[in-house]
Protein backbone atom coordinates (compact mmCIF):
# COMPACT_ATOMS: atom_id res chain seq x y z
CA UNK A 1 0.00 0.00 0.00
CA UNK A 2 1.38 3.50 -0.97
CA UNK A 3 0.70 6.13 0.56
CA UNK A 4 0.67 9.68 -0.76
CA UNK A 5 3.64 11.65 0.11
CA UNK A 6 2.23 14.28 2.92
CA UNK A 7 4.75 17.54 1.90
CA UNK A 8 6.89 18.63 5.38
CA UNK A 9 7.38 22.31 6.45
CA UNK A 10 10.85 21.89 4.82
CA UNK A 11 9.52 20.84 1.50
CA UNK A 12 6.41 24.00 1.39
CA UNK A 13 9.58 26.23 2.49
CA UNK A 14 11.49 25.57 -0.45
CA UNK A 15 8.66 25.48 -2.75
CA UNK A 16 7.42 29.25 -1.83
CA UNK A 17 7.58 31.17 -5.00
CA UNK A 18 10.34 33.62 -5.68
CA UNK A 19 7.91 36.78 -5.58
CA UNK A 20 6.92 36.29 -1.96
CA UNK A 21 10.98 35.92 -0.81
CA UNK A 22 11.36 39.23 -3.18
CA UNK A 23 8.36 41.38 -1.81
CA UNK A 24 9.85 40.59 1.88
CA UNK A 25 13.27 41.60 0.61
CA UNK A 26 11.86 45.14 -0.65
CA UNK A 27 9.84 46.03 2.12
CA UNK A 28 12.90 45.19 4.84
CA UNK A 29 14.37 47.56 2.16
CA UNK A 30 11.63 50.33 2.62
CA UNK A 31 11.59 50.36 6.32
CA UNK A 32 15.05 50.64 6.33
CA UNK A 33 15.04 53.82 3.88
CA UNK A 34 11.68 55.11 5.91
CA UNK A 35 13.71 54.79 9.32
CA UNK A 36 17.27 56.98 7.83
CA UNK A 37 15.05 59.17 6.45
CA UNK A 38 13.29 59.79 9.95
CA UNK A 39 16.58 59.19 11.84
CA UNK A 40 18.09 62.34 9.45
CA UNK A 41 14.98 64.78 10.27
CA UNK A 42 15.62 63.61 14.23
CA UNK A 43 19.21 64.55 13.91
CA UNK A 44 18.35 67.85 12.77
CA UNK A 45 15.42 68.21 15.08
CA UNK A 46 17.27 67.58 18.22
CA UNK A 47 20.75 69.46 16.67
CA UNK A 48 17.93 72.71 16.60
CA UNK A 49 16.49 71.84 19.65
CA UNK A 50 19.53 71.77 21.73
CA UNK A 51 21.38 74.43 20.15
CA UNK A 52 18.00 76.25 21.74
CA UNK A 53 18.71 75.28 25.47
CA UNK A 54 20.57 77.09 28.05
CA UNK A 55 24.16 76.23 28.30
CA UNK A 56 25.70 74.69 31.80
CA UNK A 57 28.47 76.45 33.32
CA UNK A 58 30.43 73.61 33.91
CA UNK A 59 31.52 72.14 30.26
CA UNK A 60 31.68 68.50 31.17
CA UNK A 61 27.95 68.47 32.46
CA UNK A 62 27.17 70.43 29.18
CA UNK A 63 29.15 67.71 26.53
CA UNK A 64 27.19 64.60 28.68
CA UNK A 65 24.01 66.15 28.67
CA UNK A 66 24.79 66.79 25.21
CA UNK A 67 25.71 63.25 24.60
CA UNK A 68 23.07 61.72 25.83
CA UNK A 69 20.58 63.99 24.14
CA UNK A 70 21.49 63.21 20.55
CA UNK A 71 21.92 59.45 21.69
CA UNK A 72 18.70 59.08 22.74
CA UNK A 73 16.12 61.19 21.67
CA UNK A 74 16.56 60.52 17.95
CA UNK A 75 15.48 56.83 18.75
CA UNK A 76 12.75 57.92 21.01
CA UNK A 77 11.16 59.86 18.30
CA UNK A 78 12.00 57.41 15.45
CA UNK A 79 9.72 54.79 17.93
CA UNK A 80 7.39 57.37 18.63
CA UNK A 81 6.70 58.37 14.57
CA UNK A 82 6.68 54.55 13.83
CA UNK A 83 3.74 54.37 16.51
CA UNK A 84 1.65 57.28 15.23
CA UNK A 85 2.34 55.57 11.48
CA UNK A 86 0.84 52.09 12.93
CA UNK A 87 -1.88 54.29 14.15
CA UNK A 88 -2.71 56.05 11.35
CA UNK A 89 -2.37 52.93 9.07
CA UNK A 90 -5.39 51.18 11.34
CA UNK A 91 -6.89 54.15 11.62
CA UNK A 92 -7.22 54.98 7.87
CA UNK A 93 -7.79 51.18 6.88
CA UNK A 94 -10.94 50.57 5.17
CA UNK A 95 -13.45 47.85 7.30
CA UNK A 96 -14.76 45.13 5.86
Amino acid sequence: MDQPDIPSEIDSFTERPITSSLSGCLYAAFVVFVSTGMLLVNAVLCLTIYAALPKYDNEQISSRIGQLFFFVAPILLLIVEWNLLDRLQRLFRSRP
